[in-house]
């Protein structure tokens, strides 16, 4: 761990204010794909179950748990 006066620092500090406005736009890119890749799963998830309560009778897996 560096002196508090050695002019280190240690290179997993966060990232001073005005360097945050200099990221590369391609974070938002990969941002915007991950967030609408996990909606997307999401939405699938409660398609899935709501399609396997609206069928439960014809389904034998679910007819046992009480759908």
């Amino acid at each position: 761990m560096p002196e508090a006066g050695s002019g280190q620092s240690d290179p997993h500090d966060a990232v001073p204010p005005q360097d945050a406005a200099e990221r590369p736009p391609a974070r938002w890119f990969f941002y915007g794909l991950g967030l609408s890749l996990q909606t997307l799963l999401w939405f699938l998830l409660f398609l899935a179950i709501t399609v396997a309560v609206l069928v439960g009778g014809e389904l034998t897996e679910f007819r046992y748990v009480g759908f």
